[in-house]
């Protein structure tokens, strides 16, 4: 079994600022989306309703706890 999961992956949304394509992130602590080109962050939570596949499949692997 692994434990290995990828820290960042493109999707199809377009930053706000500069129109390059969003990145979803995470850290230990946090997932958000960024601009790898103009260096903004954005919460996750203007993105999650209309999440595109990229971003489903980096949330599959993101260890949470729920407690």
């Amino acid at each position: 079994m692994s434990f290995f999961s990828s820290r960042d992956a493109v999707t199809t949304h377009l930053c706000p600022h500069c129109g390059a394509a969003l990145h979803i992130a995470r850290t230990c602590h946090e997932v958000y989306m960024r601009c790898p080109d103009c260096g903004k962050r954005f919460p996750l939570s203007e993105y999650i309703e209309r999440a595109d596949e990229a971003m489903e499949r980096f949330l599959e692997s993101v260890y949470l706890d729920r407690i």
